[in-house]
């Protein structure tokens, strides 16, 4: 595809209206994309930056060529698998058919942080008008239609498109609740088991550890389970939501989806020393995080489902989400691996592994030893309830007990 040309607005903390920050071009045929900052938007006071690691305020940017030639924050803001099946089918158009650009200019106003991508500078703003929660039998009919590949009726669709452009592969709609904005996460038609249910009861857990999570939900609609939680990168204010920057630990290290042979949490740590503004605290709630997916055998830990809020002077990390255990079978193989190095045996999810990585997250060993010790106690202690809480029966969470067997004590 020929080169293109679409302006990056921004939008700065409490304002629901975005500004412009500068041009990205990008050239389709090398897949690579060059960035420049408007002068007008770098002397704006409180301006921030679009890519905090790639895109600092006042530095010459240079062209980017990982991830189809998107910077990190741009791709973060564009949707993943499902937004863009969302989106194709809008468009009647095979999803391989359409450009990253394309996928910029087409993803709405619940995109993932606070940038927005617009065709020229006079672009209106884009129309913030996600599905209303009681909406969600239609948006269950659309979704499991879509995933189907069976013709959806249009006006579902247009609800579904409308709340349709965060990541993720399974089926997801922003929606409105309470005068907040949600996620609902949805069933999909091939669960084995109530996933929402299960992301809803290990969140709960999670949360139980100590571990920071956001508002959660969960509801049965029409005999189907919906998981919700509370956009973390919104804030209702006079006149609609205010958006927080956000970046993925992908492109915090500046790494590409194909870049798996290199995905390790010694590099996050190592950004998170650079950019955080609370690095101690962000390294240790990083470390109690992977102990926790060892635990709960969440091997979906990849750098997209870690994520960092932007702030003025730097990086936070973002509460957890994406927590879905996968389902082992007893008498298999316990061993495992999480989808990024932890310490010197690689990815082994293995709580030694994770002990011998204490000096990455700067703890002392003992100190690390006995944060493993809290975090497995309280999943031995804690995760039949929390599961029994979130609806599973007593057979039920016997299924589901290897996938929590590191945790027995």
């Amino acid at each position: 595809m020929a080169s293109t040309s679409l302006y990056v607005f921004c939008y700065l903390p409490g304002e629901v209206s975005a500004v412009p920050a500068g041009r990205f071009d990008h050239d389709g045929v090398v897949g690579v994309g060059t960035f420049a900052y408007g002068r007008r938007y770098v002397n704006r006071p409180g301006a921030l930056a679009v890519d905090p690691v790639a895109l600092p305020l006042g530095a010459d940017p240079l062209p980017v060529e990982t991830n189809g030639g998107l910077y990190g924050a741009f791709r973060d803001a564009s949707p993943d698998y499902w937004g863009r099946l969302v989106t194709a089918s809008g468009l009647k158009c095979p999803m391989e058919s359409l450009s990253e650009m394309d996928y910029l200019l087409h993803a709405n106003a619940t995109r993932v942080g606070n940038l927005d991508f617009r065709a020229s500078l006079d672009a209106t703003e884009p129309t913030l008008g996600p599905p209303e929660f009681q909406e969600m039998e239609d948006l269950l009919i659309a979704a499991g239609d879509l995933e189907a590949g069976r013709p959806v009726d249009e006006r579902r669709r247009l609800m579904l498109e409308q709340g349709s452009s965060l990541g993720g592969a399974r089926p997801k709609c922003t929606v409105q609740l309470d005068g907040e904005l949600w996620l609902a996460k949805l069933p999909s038609r091939n669960d084995r088991i109530s996933m929402p249910r299960l992301e809803f009861g290990s969140m709960k857990l999670a949360a139980r550890c100590g571990l920071d999570v956001p508002e959660i939900r969960l509801r049965t609609i029409g005999g189907r389970d919906v998981f919700l939680t509370r956009r973390f990168d919104r804030e209702a204010v006079g006149g609609g939501w205010a958006r927080r920057g956000y970046l993925s630990a992908l492109s915090l290290a500046q790494w590409d989806e194909h870049d798996r042979d290199r995905w390790s949490y010694r590099s996050i740590a190592e950004r998170i020393r650079k950019y955080s503004i609370r690095p101690s605290d962000d390294l240790r709630r990083l470390f109690l995080r992977i102990a926790f997916n060892i635990l709960v055998r969440n091997m979906d830990d990849h750098p997209r489902n870690h994520g960092f809020l932007v702030e003025q002077g730097g990086l936070i990390l973002s509460p957890q989400f994406d927590v879905e255990p996968a389902l082992a079978r007893p008498g298999v193989g316990s061993e495992f691996f999480l989808a990024m190095s932890i310490g010197p045996q690689g990815r082994l999810a293995a709580l030694g592994n994770l002990r011998s990585a204490a000096a990455t997250f700067n703890l002392k060993p003992v100190d690390a030893a006995d944060l493993i010790l809290r975090m497995q106690t309280c999943v031995a202690t804690g995760w039949r309830e929390e599961l029994g809480k979130a609806g599973f029966d007593d057979s039920e969470l016997d299924i589901l007990a290897p996938s929590f067997g590191k945790a027995a004590l």
